[in-house]
């Protein structure tokens, strides 16, 4: 598995693994970097990655990219 993906924000990561499920990337969103995350503080969480299989990992890193020139902003 290599991860393909990561963000603080797990509704972010939901939309990426789900971009990647419909292109026929199955993958899985891990946040095993949570364990010591209070619930009550989101604050403190430290990160979801989403992670494909090695052989879906190239066509996975492109729609990656393709999402983040789409959703990035530049200002003036």
């Amino acid at each position: 598995m290599k991860t393909v993906y990561s963000s603080v924000f797990q509704d972010d990561s939901i939309v990426v693994l789900s971009i990647l499920n419909s292109a026929g990337i199955e993958g899985a969103m891990m946040a095993d970097r949570m364990r010591s995350m209070n619930p009550l503080f989101p604050a403190f969480t430290k990160g979801f990655d989403i992670v494909v299989p090695d052989e879906d990992a190239e066509d996975a890193l492109a729609i990656v990219d393709e999402y983040r020139r789409r959703t990035s902003t530049t200002l003036p």
